[in-house]
């Protein structure tokens, strides 16, 4: 505290005069934007280029007539995309005229991007006769194959003895292929809901293409890709140095059970070693650098915040948390926490495997590192909305910015009704149009789908005519009738509940006219900030000059007018609320002492 005898500096005048919402606001803004520069400095699209230029060399590549990697449905053509895609491109020999490449340029896919160590290629088997077959068929079906399953793995060595005669040439060859467990981390399907195992009958390719030719004609050979086989993955990593990106490629082919084949590929490109290489001042770029000291400033202050509220919990007690924006808060700081421990994990991976980027004749295990690194960004995604979201918490202030909030809360108690009847009518028609058409239109196939799928019928994203083609009549009625019942009535409903609360919202802040004209203590800061370099370009104009700069009406001035049209736009509101017969008599009333009668 400053006693009356002591003397106050502007300095500590100027801050003392700002109120403490907006230093709380402030301070926020100022670790929101330091979070926006901590995701957006190391993002540009080159990741996004360099993931298209791996895709279009390996899965859009068509080796056969209309036949890609996205469209393979055989045996036969998964081995020919082997042999005429993948090895070709993993390990090109010659340049786009037939020149020859030499050693090192051997070692670098599109010309751009250089292979680290080798590619692996890994097999999911389930066991022989994991399913049983009904007695009037055993005689007919010798084996049975399930579907992949967590105790019905094949973990087996691969092993295959074959002879074969070839001009009267007897040849023996032997493919054997040991099985690794843990070679990968586990793999969830969205195409087939599946999870794979990270197990699995592992082949690395070295970087000579005459070992890797002849060691995939023993595979073909030998049968490798069979009955039991109900995955091939196969990891390449590389790295680009022009743009400093690190990609861990997986291209996935199932073979489902029932016949059918699906493949996906997941191209992941990320400054994996950007943080590493600046630690280790292994040629850093200045924007790396400034980008990993703004990371640990912005730590700092996540620390700093979880501090603050640690200390406010104990001093008021766990009912510091029954309010819904503390509640955001303590999510948003927890998650903020995770990423730092995800974020700690992913750098000691990348310290662990960096000294490994140069060796050429072993896999380079990636996956951990990409999976960490990846979770980091789901994560900061997540966060980055409740991040935003809790800027209403300030903007509350000014009841005039706060109508959003003041509606939802407002509404939310009739809308959670209204969730309860989209819940029982879309649940009812996922299971209807599941039964109909799971077994013949993709969108359907299972629950979970079908009910996505309808939610994209509400927004107009439909195909009556595939619905139509399977079931004239039942595809027709259950999708007349769905949107009948939840575009024209559900939804109406729902938009009207949060037309009421808008408008309830509103009335309640005509209501409060009177008060509505005062400017809170925020918005008046705010105010100051945005028209202060007005202010100081008049004064140093006045400096130097000699004469004030015309600035248009004082702040008085400004002020009274703001208030003038606050009450103008109250009264009018009110007229509109009010009957003819009313409004003839205010005009009547109006000026005397029985106009307040009618309020």
């Amino acid at each position: 505290a400053v006693s009356a005898g002591d003397s106050v500096t502007p300095a500590i005048a100027f801050y003392r005069s700002w109120s403490e919402e907006f230093k709380e606001f402030a301070l926020y803004l100022f670790f929101v934007i330091i979070f926006c520069a901590v995701i957006f400095m190391p993002r540009n699209a080159d990741p996004y280029f360099m993931a298209k230029g791996i895709r279009d060399l390996f899965t859009q590549n068509e080796f056969s007539y209309n036949v890609d990697f996205e469209r393979m449905t055989t045996k036969k053509q998964v081995m020919d995309w082997f042999e005429d895609i993948l090895i070709p491109n993993l390990l090109p020999v010659e340049d786009y005229n037939g020149n020859d490449l030499t050693t090192l340029e051997k070692q670098f896919i599109l010309g751009f991007n250089k292979r680290l160590g080798t590619a692996r290629i890994r097999t999911v088997k389930v066991k022989e006769n994991s399913c049983t077959v009904p007695d009037q068929l055993k005689s007919k079906i010798q084996e049975c194959y399930a579907t992949i399953a967590s105790d019905n793995q094949d973990t087996s060595n691969y092993w295959n003895n074959r002879t074969t005669i070839r001009n009267d040439k007897v040849t023996t060859t032997i493919l054997d292929v040991p099985y690794i467990a843990g070679a990968d981390a586990s793999w969830y399907s969205p195409a087939t809901k599946l999870t794979y195992p990270g197990g699995g009958q592992v082949i690395e390719l070295d970087n000579d293409l005459q070992n890797v030719t002849e060691t995939w004609d023993k595979v073909k050979n030998h049968d490798f890709i069979d009955s039991a086989t109900r995955a091939i993955f196969v990891n390449v990593n590389m790295y680009n140095a022009n743009v400093d990106l690190v990609s861990a490629t997986k291209f996935s082919i199932e073979f489902s059970s029932a016949g059918a084949v699906f493949t996906s590929a997941q191209i992941r490109c990320l400054p994996l070693i950007r943080p590493v290489r600046v630690l280790l001042g292994d040629g850093a770029t200045s924007n790396a650098s400034f980008t990993f000291i703004l990371e640990l400033v912005f730590f700092g202050m996540v620390l700093m915040y979880v501090l603050a509220e640690i200390t406010i919990i104990k001093s008021h007690g766990w009912g510091y948390l029954k309010n819904v924006w503390n509640q955001l808060e303590a999510i948003n700081l927890l998650l903020f926490v995770v990423v730092m421990i995800l974020r700690a994990l992913s750098l000691g991976y990348i310290g662990n495997v960096y000294d490994s980027f140069g060796i050429d004749n072993s896999y380079l295990d990636l996956d951990w590192v990409v999976y960490f690194a990846k979770l980091v960004e789901n994560v900061n995604a997540f966060n980055a909305v409740l991040t935003f979201l809790k800027l209403f918490k300030f903007v509350r202030e000014n009841r005039r910015m706060s109508q959003l909030i003041d509606t939802v809360e407002l509404a939310s108690i009739d809308m959670g009704s209204i969730m309860v009847i989209i819940l029982v009518i879309a649940t009812g028609y996922g299971i209807a149009f599941h039964i109909a058409f799971g077994h013949a239109v993709t969108e359907y196939r299972d629950f979970a789908e079908s009910l996505f799928t309808l939610f994209l019928a509400t927004l107009g994203d439909f195909n009556m005519d595939e619905l139509r083609s399977y079931n004239q009549v039942l595809g027709a009625f259950l999708f007349v009738t769905f949107i009948v019942i939840m575009f024209f009535v559900v939804i109406s409903m729902f938009l009207a509940i949060v037309d009421s609360a808008y408008e309830s919202v509103r009335e309640q802040l005509l209501e409060e006219g009177g008060d509505a004209d005062e400017v809170d203590p925020l918005t008046r800061d705010v105010l100051r900030v945005i028209t202060a370099p007005t202010i100081i370009s008049n004064k140093i104009y006045t400096l130097f000059v000699g004469e004030k700069v015309a600035t248009g009406p004082s702040e008085e001035e400004l002020e009274k007018r703001r208030k003038e049209e606050a009450k103008k736009l109250a009264e009018e509101e009110k007229k509109k609320m009010m009957s003819p017969e009313m409004m003839e008599r205010q005009g009547e009333l109006k000026g005397g002492d029985d106009f307040k009668s009618l309020y």
